[in-house]
């Protein structure tokens, strides 16, 4: 398994985890109310399972799984491919801080074209490994 998709899996199960306690202590909240201010984790909650780790699970899967390029490198420049990583978590990142307002609100509008940013990148990259085989 190369190296970026090893870092997509790591990081989205982490994510994995701490949106799930994220969601746990929601939940008993709900059932028992004792600190109502923990809802401000609403919209960090839904941020780091939807895109830290659903999508980066996906990427991170089809970056191993999509077949590789005949000749050259095999899944293409390997800079791309730690680039979108880099984009994804930081923008995942920065919009958990603008979202529990350690950065500004627009913070959300550069964090989320980093993750778009990311996602271009990774259609691009992987665009001709998908049709390598047809001739």
């Amino acid at each position: 398994m190369p190296a970026p998709s090893r870092w997509m899996i790591r990081s989205s199960l982490i994510y994995l985890l701490v949106g799930v306690l994220i969601g746990a202590s929601l939940l008993l909240e709900k059932a028992y109310p004792i600190f109502p201010q923990l809802w401000v984790l609403l919209p960090v909650h839904i941020e780091i399972l939807i895109f830290g780790f659903i999508i980066q699970f996906t990427l991170g899967t089809a970056y191993w799984i999509l077949p590789r390029f005949l000749e050259g490198k095999p899944r293409g420049n390997p800079l791309a491919a730690k680039l979108i990583v880099g984009l994804l978590n930081s923008g995942i990142i920065l919009n958990v801080m603008s979202f529990l307002n350690i950065v500004h609100k627009e913070g959300t509008l550069v964090g989320r074209s980093l993750e778009v940013a990311s996602v271009i990148l990774f259609v691009s990259l992987h665009w001709n490994r998908i049709a390598s085989y047809r001739k």
